[in-house]
């Protein structure tokens, strides 16, 4: 039960104890779960993970873990390079009061579901929603970073366009988001750096879904996003997606003429 609050908060990402490390060594991942940084650490609650994978230059490859563990999942890395982990979770169904429902969409400008809950005079009406999570991370093996930008087909995803080992700090940082494997435009992406205090910036996905953000330092970063459409399912108002992708940058020192 004291879960339950923190099972509901909007930002879900997965956070690798090594997300740069060598060639078969061992990778631990955990679950947070919160606003922002730190989050809390959540564990593997049971029927969570509908599918957890990780995509290197050998192929595909289930992650390994069990219900109850602190920690979500763990692998051996086996190739140089990037190793792309995924995981997709089970539905779940929530509950909210009209108020904390507006100011849900509020936060995660998501517009388009409050411009239908007034058009309709549902403003006043509780939020009845059910919601899944996509959650990706990068962890690069042996200083390289081959395979970055693999794609996990998951139903809202990022994709990295720019390569975190070759990133200058102050430039942009170049993503694409896709919804059902088609560019999603119009959405409302955060960038979070772990750090004290977190740092944050934001931007809105063009019409081929991509995002450019001003990432002024190094260091583990979790971008996140919200998908919501209207629910054909009994007992339900309103579908979510959300999703997530976590990836240590690097800054390349710039030379004197830059």
């Amino acid at each position: 039960m004291l879960l339950a609050p923190l099972a509901s908060a909007h930002e879900f990402w997965l956070v690798p104890h090594d997300g740069v490390t060598a060639v078969d060594k061992k990778v631990v991942f955990e679950l947070r779960i919160g606003p922002t940084w730190p989050g809390v650490q959540s564990p593997r609650l049971n029927n969570l993970v509908d599918w957890f994978i990780a995509k290197d230059a050998k192929g595909v490859r289930k992650v390994e873990g069990r219900d109850g563990a602190l920690a979500v999942g763990h692998l051996q890395t086996r190739a140089v390079g990037a190793t792309v982990v995924a995981m997709r979770t089970n539905s779940t169904r929530i509950n909210l009061s009209a108020i904390e429902f507006n100011e849900y969409l509020e936060e995660e400008g998501l517009s388009n579901v409050l411009a239908l809950r007034k058009r309709y005079d549902l403003m006043q009406t509780p939020g009845r929603e059910q919601y899944s999570r996509c959650a990706k991370s990068i962890v690069l093996v042996g200083g390289r970073s081959d395979g970055f930008d693999r794609v996990m087909d998951m139903p809202l995803e990022f994709v990295a366009h720019t390569d975190p080992l070759k990133f200058q700090a102050g430039d942009e940082f170049h993503l694409q988001l896709f919804f059902n494997g088609e560019p999603l435009a119009g959405n409302l992406v955060k960038a979070q750096l772990k750090a004290d205090p977190v740092k944050e910036v934001m931007a809105i996905s063009d019409e081929h879904g991509r995002v450019a953000l001003p990432l002024t330092d190094p260091g583990l970063w979790l971008f996140s996003t919200v998908h919501m459409e209207p629910s054909g399912e009994d007992g339900v108002d309103w579908e979510s997606l959300w999703a997530s992708l976590t990836v240590n940058i690097s800054s390349k020192d710039r030379s004197p003429s830059q």
